[in-house]
């Protein structure tokens, strides 16, 4: 009798242990939700490790590191079975996710068993701290319920939960906010990027993959686990509605599957109807959001065939409250003119206190309306998965045109490599030519690539591969066109400097091997001769001239146009040997020429530049993807602040300085213009404030001495203004209803005989987004001279990809220029030339500037 009681008291005691797992209040001895409460990103990860070690239905692991090398945690949801079974099941989804490799009769078993797996990831933005908090909640509720309704989600999906896709900025966050608690600047911005890189452009990159971070989640979403579903939770301003949940607004890609875009509305519509069952006001849809530009989380995932959502919380001062009197309650945007019910705004929220638990219960309410609904309908959601990439295939292959060829002997031969590494990591099937095919007046020879239309991701490869026009949709039949969320225009090829030809054919499966990897392949020369010549038509040349300054070999570049091109950069076979050569080439897919000797004055020696960048308190996108591409390649450089240019040892300490996209404002006063000048007034004054009238004068100083300063897009009002350079931004004062261009690709001319313009084609591309654009006069002063690098033609069309009213603006307008300055010079942008660090096709521009400093006469 004792033993048998003995017995049910272990049970009884184990059954405690298995039921009854910590709250994460209780784990951190704080209520999440409260005011001026937030977990350190440190403690989330500890907390859904303790999940996954104590209870059956969680599994966390690390899927990979971050920029600065914090942990991307995701944890696995679901039912203990499914949890055992998790292999099974995420070889279900990849199988799903290539359904022409199927049988009719395996597609029927995989669905029957199959899952459906729903991403769920948080704080990509890193100020939008909330949902990493909530994700704890969630996942402890969904690890120890028995309710009837939370047991079917388990039974019928696989929750994937990463509480931040951006780590470093959630810890960057976490810590400057509870630094300043108690103080003035409580909840005020940070003076630096809340990513190393990107800033908020971290929900910028999905469709190029430069971060680590977008790696990662691209890897989960369409490498490894292929969920079904994607939300992505952010979080919006301050004064507007409550909550955004699909439907989007228009405009609408025309790539888009209509029934992915069905699951989206009935899936948001969902989590509307559950919000305003919990009495949850102030939720919209149909506004602001659009279906159009593919390059944020959840966008790239719609042509990939996953149901992507996304939902927007109105903000608080990162975990402290807000109150919101009813007259400061506005919004502007399309398909919400203003703060009033309507049919997508039925219930508005009257005003008052909000606070980091409201961000908290709407979250959810909407993570378990998704959930459920999913759930109910598991069979229709994996279906529908496999049929989208069904209706892909079967679109690729009705034509007119088929998919895309390119050349692998190209000028830019890296940037062709560079650009089939991004579609293939992005899961695209791409082939190689085994033999020679020829296309009208054009031979591709064997090794060019052939990416289909006709496979699971083609209208993934359509929007990538294509040139946009934006759509002309109206409020009204006079009024200005509903704006883009962002650009409105992005052919990857294009920007990336990449020439292809469509096939409107459908070659011989037999002539062509699918690629497993692409990797950047260099050859070393089979003959010896006195020097070696790198392409200066090849972007990743750069990294192998900035390996040779780090060894302190001594770099020339071509002057003088024959065997070689202008501006290939030459060294001494002597001063180098063939092993130092093969670690200097490493990963740059660079092909070497061989020269027994140069003519006197053909070769100008170059030496390695004194590089800096300007990093204002009011932080840049524009200056952390600058420092990302020269991290690329391999140049060595300065950050400096407004205290460095001040400091007296400014103007000898550096051969060439960037200034970023900035307004002049920014950088000479420390200031930006309407909400987001009152938003930065709440920092701390050791970061207010712009280089001043003493940065000007030492830049000046700089620049006569012999520097060399290169100004990126907006930050040319201090060479107009304060330097006094003969020229003009034609575009200043004229209004939207007469010139608009948002984020396009537009042609232009460079001159490649330019220093600046050596090793590039002279027709050529410049994305542009609300740019300058210049015309320059005599100059007056004899110290100053001018030359034109890049300028648009006569009478267009500029156009390529994207949107341009007005477009007899830019007849003859200049895009890029230098000045001779005294003893130095003053290098001018219009335009991104490195925009996003997507535009590969003119990178030349900026390197060709920084070693411009360095050319020796």
């Amino acid at each position: 009798m004792l033993k048998k009681i003995s017995v049910i008291i272990f049970i009884l005691i184990l059954s405690a242990t298995l039921f009854s797992l910590t709250t994460p209040g209780d784990y951190f001895k704080k209520k999440i939700g409260d005011d001026r409460v937030l977990i350190h990103y440190d403690g989330i990860v500890k907390y859904m490790k303790y999940l996954g070690e104590n209870s059956g239905r969680v599994k966390t692991i690390n899927e990979g590191m971050s920029t600065r090398g914090n942990p991307m945690i995701l944890s696995f949801i679901s039912s203990s079975n499914n949890i055992k079974d998790l292999s099974k099941l995420i070889e279900i989804n990849r199988k799903l996710a290539n359904p022409d490799r199927l049988s009719k009769s395996e597609r029927d078993q995989l669905i029957l068993n199959g899952k459906v797996f729903i991403l769920i990831t948080g704080t990509i933005h890193s100020t939008e701290i909330a949902s990493a908090q909530m994700m704890m909640i969630l996942a402890h509720k969904y690890a120890l319920s028995s309710d009837p309704e939370i047991e079917n989600i388990l039974k019928n999906t696989v929750i994937i939960l990463m509480p931040s896709i951006n780590p470093d900025g959630n810890i960057m966050v976490s810590e400057w906010y509870e630094n300043n608690l108690g103080t003035e600047f409580e909840g005020g911005p940070l003076p630096y990027l809340y990513h190393h890189y990107a800033g908020h452009d971290t929900n910028r990159d999905f469709f190029m993959l430069n971060l680590k971070e977008t790696k990662v989640v691209n890897s989960v979403l369409h490498k490894k686990y292929f969920p079904q579903v994607f939300l992505d939770m952010h979080q919006m301003g301050v004064t507007g509605p409550r909550m955004f949940v699909p439907p989007f607004k228009d405009p609408i890609n025309e790539n888009l599957d209509p029934l992915l875009l069905r699951e989206t509305d009935i899936i948001g519509s969902f989590m509307a109807l559950k919000l305003q069952e919990n009495g949850k006001k102030g939720v919209a849809s149909g506004y602001a959001f659009d279906a159009y530009w593919p390059g944020g989380s959840k966008n790239t995932a719609w042509y990939k065939n996953v149901v992507g959502i996304l939902t927007e919380l109105a903000s608080v001062a990162i975990a402290s409250p807000l109150y919101i009197d009813p007259n400061e309650l506005r919004v502007a945007s399309k398909g919400l003119p203003e703060y009033k019910k309507q049919v997508n705004f039925p219930d508005p929220w009257e005003g008052g206190w909000w606070r980091i638990k409201d961000i908290i219960e709407y979250e959810m309410i909407a993570a378990e309306a998704l959930s459920e609904i999913v759930a109910k309908n598991r069979r229709s959601f994996l279906e529908n998965f496999l049929s989208s990439g069904l209706r892909s295939i079967q679109k690729g292959s009705e034509g007119p045109v088929y998919g895309y060829l390119i050349n692998n002997s190209q000028l830019n031969r890296s940037s062709v490599i560079s650009f089939l590494k991004r579609m293939k990591e992005g899961g695209v099937r791409i082939y190689r030519v085994k033999k020679d095919l020829i296309i009208g007046n054009k031979i591709f020879r064997a090794g060019s690539f052939y990416i289909p239309l006709s496979q699971p991701y083609g209208n993934y490869v359509r929007v990538m591969m294509s040139k946009q026009i934006y759509p002309e949709i109206k409020h009204m039949k006079d009024g200005p066109i509903i704006e883009p969320y962002d650009s409105a225009g992005w052919t990857l090829p294009i920007q990336m400097g990449v020439c292809y030809e469509e096939a409107k054919f459908n070659p011989d499966m037999n002539d062509l091997e699918e690629v497993d990897s692409i990797v950047y392949e260099f050859e070393l020369p089979e003959i010896d001769g006195t020097y070696y010549v790198l392409p200066s038509g090849n972007n990743r040349s750069v990294i192998a001239v900035n390996r040779l300054f780090k060894k302190n070999v001594t770099v020339f570049r071509n002057l003088k146009k024959g065997k070689f091109e202008q501006g290939d950069y030459v060294i001494k076979r002597s001063d180098l040997g063939k092993n130092s050569l093969t670690e200097v080439l490493k990963d740059t897919g660079v092909l070497v020429g061989i020269a027994d000797e140069f003519a006197s004055g053909t070769i100008i020696e170059i030496s390695p530049p004194r590089l800096a960048i300007y990093q204002s308190f009011l932080s840049s996108m524009d200056e952390g993807w600058t420092r990302w591409v020269l991290d690329e390649f391999k140049f060595r450089y300065t950050i400096i602040h407004n205290k460095d240019i001040q400091a007296k040892s400014f103007p000898g300490r550096f051969d060439a300085i960037i200034f970023p996209d900035m307004s002049r404002d920014t950088i000479v006063k420390g200031t930006y213009r309407g909400y987001w000048g009152k938003y930065f007034e709440k920092m701390p004054p050791r970061y207010k404030g712009g280089i001043g009238e003493k940065g000007l004068t030492n830049l000046k100083d700089f620049i006569k001495r012999g520097g060399t300063a290169i100004f990126l897009d907006s930050s040319y009002e201090i060479a107009q203004i304060d330097l006094k350079l003969p020229f003009m931004n034609i575009l200043k004062r004229v209004g939207r209803d007469k010139f608009y261009c948002p984020g396009s690709i537009l042609k232009v001319k460079i001159n490649t005989d330019d220093p600046i313009g050596w090793g590039m084609e002279e027709d050529n591309i410049l994305f542009f987004s609300h740019s300058p654009a210049f015309r320059t006069s005599l100059p007056t002063n004899g110290n100053i001279q001018r030359r034109v690098v890049s300028r648009f033609s006569n009478n267009g069309p500029h156009l390529i990809s994207g949107y341009l009213k007005g477009e007899r603006y830019l007849n003859r307008a200049v895009a890029s220029m230098v000045f001779d300055y005294y003893k130095g010079n003053v290098i001018v942008f219009g335009g991104r030339i490195q925009h996003r660090a997507q535009t590969f096709a003119t990178f030349k521009l900026l390197f060709n500037s920084i070693y411009y400093s360095g050319m020796k006469n």
